[in-house]
């Protein structure tokens, strides 16, 4: 499957491909450049071939002391 996640501008924000067959993706909460995000409200669109896609809406947080040890 593929998981892209877009800012609310539109912005492709991150995008993994999945091979394998684990129902769960990881996201370290970093940009494809590897720089932390911004909280805000984010777009994830799931695509799975022959099955279907789905959109979900996230929002996050970023504590400060997160932003602060990048």
């Amino acid at each position: 499957c593929t998981i892209r996640i877009y800012n609310l501008s539109g912005t492709l924000v991150r995008q993994y491909n999945k091979a394998d067959p684990l129902t769960f993706q990881d996201w370290d909460l970093k940009n494809s450049k590897n720089v932390p995000i911004a909280g805000g409200v984010y777009i994830i669109h799931i695509d799975v071939p022959d099955i279907g896609q789905k959109v979900l809406k996230w929002f996050g947080v970023m504590r400060p002391i997160d932003l602060d040890t990048f």
